[in-house]
């Protein structure tokens, strides 16, 4: 029987092991990754020689037994990141540890689909320039909201860019020349947090996506769930009656945008953007009220996404969960008040483990999933090896 897709090889559980301690001998990566030592032996000579791995000088300093020569991660490895966002484009290089190397910021001069493409296209052009000689660029992961479809490498409806069936992958893959993968926010979130956060990976958990577009994503078992088409992560068909009001959808009274507009028309902040929002609620109680009033009606749909899905952890990504401790609270008294396990639900509900840098991160884990489930194949054959129908083999277990 084929294992699950995305069930990490031997060699990805070695490069998993090694992002979890940042660096280890070869015998306390078999420990921790659950292989032989004759395993860990021959994946680690694969992934040295692969390069993505680099072996510390021995430590010396044992008086009995050969010295050990611990491992890393060879973080000159790196993958390009493409965010599209309702007003702006956020494009980043991050290593494969998750690190930001380096960012852009690109404010949208039009929200057609092509002109977005080819002005993040221009920006990471502009960041390759200016990289140190030895980082390795090997591909481009691109995320955003809406109804993305990764196997056909399309965003085929986003609720307010004017991205309809955009054949985003083809259309980067040809201005950057570098392989590209994309998928949505949501789901590539999931992955960012079980590889560079705090989810296990093979833990069930969903993330509640706040912004200006609210959409969600689930894994069971540690495996993200997309379903038919890709099309798995829409709340219009699972908000309450009542909930929101109007706009792109029925949360849309909810979203960033929609905020931003009611400070406007209220005159409660001079700059009305969310971020300085953040700012002026740690004094004004009016624009403190806005936020608190959001996270009463978003616990309403985060009560049911737990209650239907029963996951270990649900991370809402509103930036105020993370910025405004009552904000926070009010989020858990209210999931925990509508909730059926109303016992556990404080202890379930999360905020981003990447405050500030979600965005990109997630971007960027579109394509690091795919090398921590199976890194020598796509060291041979490239990102897009996923999309053969063969599975990768289990690893072996000690």
């Amino acid at each position: 029987m084929k294992p699950a897709r995305g069930w990490p090889t031997a060699a990805g559980a070695v490069l998993r092991a090694l992002l979890a301690s940042g660096s280890a001998s070869r015998s306390v990566i078999a420990t921790h990754a659950g292989l032989s030592p004759a395993t860990v032996t021959s994946q680690t000579r694969a992934l040295l020689e692969a390069g993505l791995l680099c072996e510390s000088p021995v430590d010396r300093s044992q008086r009995v037994g050969r010295p050990h020569a611990p491992l890393t991660l060879d973080r000159r490895n790196a993958v390009a990141a493409i965010h599209f966002a309702a007003t702006q484009t956020r494009v980043a290089v991050v290593d494969i540890a998750g690190t930001i190397v380096s960012g852009a910021i690109v404010p949208h001069r039009t929200l057609e689909g092509p002109d977005l493409v080819a002005d993040a296209a221009a920006a990471l052009t502009a960041l390759r320039r200016d990289l140190p000689a030895d980082i390795r660029l090997s591909g481009v992961g691109f995320a955003t909201g809406g109804w993305v479809d990764p196997e056909a490498g399309v965003v085929l409806e986003h609720p307010l860019l004017h991205l309809r069936d955009t054949p985003i992958r083809d259309l980067l893959t040809r201005l950057t020349g570098l392989p590209v993968e994309l998928d949505s926010h949501a789901r590539a979130l999931v992955h960012a947090e079980q590889l560079f956060g705090t989810l296990g990976f093979d833990s069930s958990a969903v993330v509640l996506f706040v912004g200006n577009v609210i959409d969600a994503a689930f894994a069971v078992d540690g495996r993200v769930h997309y379903g038919p088409g890709s099309s798995a992560g829409s709340l219009a068909t699972l908000v309450p009656s009542g909930v929101g009001t109007g706009g792109a959808g029925p949360l849309d009274a909810y979203s960033d945008r929609s905020l931003e507009k009611r400070a406007a028309a209220a005159g409660l902040v001079a700059d009305p953007t969310l971020p300085a929002m953040l700012v002026a609620a740690e004094t004004d109680a009016r624009v403190h009220a806005l936020f608190e009033e959001r996270a009463r009606g978003l616990a309403v749909v985060a009560a049911a996404l737990l209650d239907v899905l029963n996951p270990e952890t649900l991370i809402i990504t509103d930036r105020a969960f993370n910025a405004l401790p009552a904000v926070r609270a009010t989020y858990l008294d209210a999931v925990a008040a509508r909730a059926q396990m109303s016992a556990s639900a404080r202890r379930r509900v999360t905020g981003t483990s990447f405050p500030g840098r979600s965005l990109e991160t997630s971007a960027a884990a579109v394509l690091l999933h795919r090398l921590y489930a199976d890194p020598l194949a796509v060291v041979t054959d490239g990102f897009g090896a996923h999309r053969k129908e063969a599975a990768a083999p289990q690893f072996e277990s000690r």
